[in-house]
């Protein structure tokens, strides 16, 4: 019996390759993708939400010099990095950190809450009132309205955690990396600053060199 054929779906519903730069890896489907930080959740000592933090307000608390420390002590907080990025005294000042303030850390590998109505409603915005929810490598897909998933508050059915949402004929794409802790927003470049101009989410654009491990470049 031969093997099953290996399947590769198209670049445009999946998430980049952490080895090939998120532009160079889109080339020929989006020309502009922009990386939205998934933000911190403060609550009370009852657990009560209070409000959502920006990186750069945690970079403040911790003393970190960046988001690209903010990141890699993140990503080691989960054990998500090789030994030699190793960097145990920075994981313990975030955890103390956010201890002190009531924070909690924001989810590797899936959409933020905080963000996810505002996701839904811009493809409202700029016409696009059905979206596909896939997985992570392109073998399930289910089409909604996305208005549907506005009023279920952003949550869907799906098997798998790590989500890709995108329009039908493939215009924009939200995607995220499994073990990383921001949504990929890619599109043509007028759309995605018409996104990010209106929802205002905190994050950076791409350049030609920016990979999936961007705070270790």
């Amino acid at each position: 019996m031969s093997d099953k054929p290996i399947f590769y779906p198209e670049r445009n519903c999946i998430c980049a390759y952490p080895e090939e730069p998120i532009l160079s890896f889109y080339k020929g489907y989006f020309d502009s993708v922009y990386i939205m930080l998934n933000p911190f959740e403060q609550i009370t000592s009852a657990e009560e939400h209070i409000k959502f933090v920006s990186w750069n307000e945690v970079v403040n608390l911790t003393g970190f010099k960046d988001i690209n420390q903010l990141d890699v002590a993140l990503r080691n907080s989960i054990g998500g990095l090789v030994r030699e990025h190793l960097n145990d005294e920075d994981v313990e000042i975030l955890k103390d950190t956010c201890d002190r303030n009531g924070l909690i850390i924001p989810g590797e590998g899936g959409f933020s809450q905080a963000h996810k109505i505002d996701m839904l409603r811009s493809l409202l915005d700029v016409g696009h009132p059905h979206m596909f929810v896939a997985d992570e490598f392109g073998f399930e897909r289910k089409l909604h309205y996305v208005q549907d998933i506005i009023n279920k508050n952003g949550e869907v059915e799906l098997a798998t955690a790590h989500e890709n949402w995108y329009t039908p004929k493939n215009e924009i794409l939200y995607t995220v990396h499994w073990d990383s802790f921001y949504t990929m927003l890619c599109s043509d470049k007028t759309t995605v600053e018409c996104i990010v101009d209106k929802y205002k989410f905190e994050g950076f654009y791409c350049n030609e060199k920016t990979k999936i491990y961007w705070s270790l470049q």
